[in-house]
């Protein structure tokens, strides 16, 4: 193998690092956003989205009856859903 051949490899190694970083970069900022998305989402809708959430969790409740209480149940369900999304 020549001088500039090892020089090359060297670089080739170096070169994959260096994107390597860039990417856990761009990877971090991603986390990093994802989590003040989430916390601006929670400060501005928290309340409205804790309300799906005990729907959602009613609805699975629900799911677990049958005949005619589960479809009664099922309808006061998805009217609240509705009401809810439309706050």
């Amino acid at each position: 193998m020549t001088e500039y051949e090892v020089c090359q490899c060297e670089s080739d190694v170096y070169d994959a690092m260096e994107s390597r970083l860039m990417q856990m970069t761009f990877w971090a900022h991603k986390a990093v956003l994802f989590e003040k998305i989430k916390k601006k989402i929670e400060e501005q809708e928290g309340e409205k989205l804790e309300k799906i959430a005990d729907i959602l969790v009613e609805a699975s409740r629900i799911r677990a009856k049958t005949g005619q209480e589960a479809e009664k149940d099922k309808q006061e369900l998805n009217d609240k859903l509705k009401e809810t999304f439309e706050e």
